[in-house]
C-alpha cells in the first residue's frame, strides 16, 4: 500500500487544478445571495416599508394603500468595494502562479458594490491521498466548506420593468393594465452519499460501490399582460382592508426542462477499466423553432391597516402555468459498446423521443407576510418571503432624529443562519446619504464577514 501526506502550499494547487469544478459548484450555489444594493435596506436587515413603490410587487393591494411612511426615492448604490478589483485581478489568470479561484469566488458571491471589512481565511487545509489494491482516497481537508451535503436549490422570478395605462374609478378603486419581462427559473443539484462522503468528507473510492450526482434546471421567459382591479373594501370601518386581484396572461417565448443523472460503478477490482461503468442520462425539453407558449397566472393580495399597524398577505403567481403546443423531449444517455453493434466504448448518443408534443411549464407560487408599526418617529418592519428553494425572515426598524435617520435590522438568510445589520441616514434636501453595516455568510469559506455599504436616494 502506498500513503503519504501533501501538506499547507499543496492547497492553492489543488484549488488550481479543481478551479473548473470550484466555480460551477459555486454558481450554482449562489442561490441568488440576496446582496442589497440598497443601503437603506441594507441597514434594515432587508425589511422594507409597506409602500407600493416597495411591496406593490409583491403584494398587489398596496397599489392602492396610502403611503405613511418615508420613501427615500430613487436609490443609487455607490461602489466602495472598486478597489478590491485591483488585487482580485492578479488572481484571475488560470496560466498565472497567483491564481486563486477561491479570490474570484469569493468576489461573485460578494460583487464590489460594498466594501468587505473581512478578509476570510485561505483555503490552504491539507491534502491525503491514500492509495491501494482495494480503495483509493483523495482527501482535501478544505472540501467541506464549499461542498454542502444538503440539496442545492436556488432560483429567480423576474417582472419588472413595467410599461402601463391606469386610473381611479371613485375614490377607493382604481384599475391598471401593464405590460412585462417575464422570467422564472429554478436549479437543484445533489450528491448521493456515497458520492459527498468521497469527495467532502475523505471516505475511500471502494470496489462494487456506486457514487452519483443529479441536477435539475427549469427556465422560461416570455411577457406578461396584466390587469389590476384594488381597491378599499370598507372606508368607514376601524379597521381598513385592502384587496386586490390582478389575473396576467402569459406569452412563453421559450422554456427548457432538462433533469441530469450521472452515476458511476467500481467493479471487483480498481482501476481496471473493464470492471468501471458510467451511467449518465440527460433529458431535455425546448420548444421547437420560435413556436410560442400561452399561460396564466393570478396575483393577489390583502392587507389590513388598524391604527398604527399594517397587516399584509400577497401572493404571486398562484395557479400559474405556460403551455408550449409544440416541444421535443431529447434523451442523451452513455450507451454499452455492445449495445446496437456500437464499436466506441462509453459513445454518448441523443434519441428523440417525443416531438411537437404538448408541453406545461408550472410555477409554484410566491408568498409574502408583513407586518409594520409606525408611531411617530419609529417603525417597525417585518417580512416572511416563502419561496419555493428558501424561506427568508427580515426584521427591520428606523428611528427619525430630524434629518437623521437611524438604522437596525436583523434577518435569517439562505443558510438559515441570523445576521445584524445596521446604519444611518443623512437628509440634505432632496438628496439622503445611506451608510450601512452587515454581517453575512457569503464566503465560500463559510465564515462570518461583515460588509459596509453606501448609497445615495433622491
Amino acid at each position: 500500500m502506498l500513503r503519504f501526506r501533501v501538506v499547507k502550499d499543496s492547497g492553492k494547487a489543488a484549488a488550481r487544478r479543481l478551479a473548473p469544478a470550484l466555480l460551477l459548484i459555486v454558481l450554482v450555489a449562489g442561490q441568488g445571495l440576496a446582496l442589497d444594493l440598497d443601503a437603506r435596506r441594507m441597514a434594515t436587515g432587508g425589511a422594507v416599508p409597506p409602500l407600493a413603490s416597495r411591496l406593490g410587487g409583491e403584494n398587489p393591494a398596496y397599489s392602492v394603500v396610502p403611503d405613511r411612511y418615508p420613501d427615500g426615492g430613487f436609490n443609487i448604490p455607490l461602489p466602495l468595494g472598486l478597489p478590491t478589483l485591483v488585487d482580485v485581478l492578479s488572481h484571475m489568470d488560470p496560466e498565472s502562479e497567483d491564481f486563486d479561484p477561491v479570490a474570484v469566488i469569493n468576489l461573485m458571491a460578494n460583487p464590489p458594490f460594498h466594501m468587505e471589512l473581512t478578509e476570510p481565511s485561505p483555503l490552504d487545509g491539507d491534502i491525503l491521498i491514500d492509495l491501494g489494491l482495494d480503495h483509493f482516497r483523495l482527501f482535501w481537508e478544505d472540501a467541506a466548506l464549499f461542498l454542502p451535503q444538503e440539496p442545492l436549490d436556488f432560483g429567480l422570478r423576474m417582472e419588472r420593468f413595467s410599461l402601463g395605462l391606469g386610473q381611479t374609478i371613485d375614490e377607493r378603486w382604481r384599475w391598471r393594465a401593464q405590460v412585462a419581462p417575464f422570467v422564472d427559473g429554478a436549479a437543484r443539484a445533489e450528491l448521493d452519499d456515497a458520492l459527498y462522503g468521497v469527495l467532502a468528507e475523505g471516505d475511500s473510492v471502494l470496489g462494487n460501490s456506486r457514487y452519483g450526482l443529479n441536477a435539475e434546471l427549469d427556465l422560461a421567459g416570455g411577457v406578461a399582460w396584466k390587469l389590476l382591479l384594488a381597491g378599499l373594501v370598507n372606508p368607514y370601518g376601524d379597521t381598513e382592508i385592502y384587496l386586490a386581484v390582478a389575473p396576467k396572461v402569459i406569452t412563453g417565448f421559450g422554456m427548457l426542462s432538462s433533469d441530469l443523472a450521472l452515476s458511476a460503478e467500481t467493479g471487483d477490482t480498481l482501476f481496471a477499466s473493464e470492471d468501471f461503468a458510467v451511467d449518465q442520462v440527460s433529458y431535455e425539453r425546448y420548444t421547437d423553432g420560435f413556436a410560442l407558449g400561452h399561460g396564466f397566472a393570478l396575483d393577489a393580495g390583502l392587507v389590513l391597516r388598524r391604527g398604527p399597524w399594517d397587516f399584509g398577505v400577497g401572493v404571486r403567481d398562484l395557479a400559474g402555468s405556460i403551455t408550449f403546443a409544440s416541444t421535443t423531449l431529447e434523451r442523451r444517455r452513455l450507451v454499452d459498446p455492445a449495445e446496437e453493434g456500437r464499436d466506441v466504448e462509453g459513445e454518448l448518443v441523443s434519441e428523440i423521443l417525443e416531438s411537437g408534443v404538448s408541453h406545461t411549464y408550472r410555477f409554484t407560487p410566491f408568498w409574502t407576510l408583513n407586518a409594520a408599526y409606525s408611531r411617530e418617529t419609529w417603525l417597525l418592519m417585518g417580512e416572511l418571503r416563502l419561496r419555493p428553494w428558501r424561506n427568508t425572515l427580515h426584521l427591520g426598524s428606523e428611528y427619525y432624529l430630524g434629518r437623521l435617520t437611524l438604522r437596525g435590522g436583523l434577518r435569517k438568510d439562505f443558510r438559515d443562519r441570523w445576521q445584524v445589520s445596521g446604519g444611518l441616514g443623512v437628509r440634505t434636501g432632496p438628496l439622503e446619504l445611506n451608510i450601512a453595516l452587515e454581517t453575512h455568510n457569503r464566503y465560500i469559506q463559510d465564515e462570518r464577514g461583515v460588509a459596509l455599504g453606501l448609497g445615495l436616494t433622491i
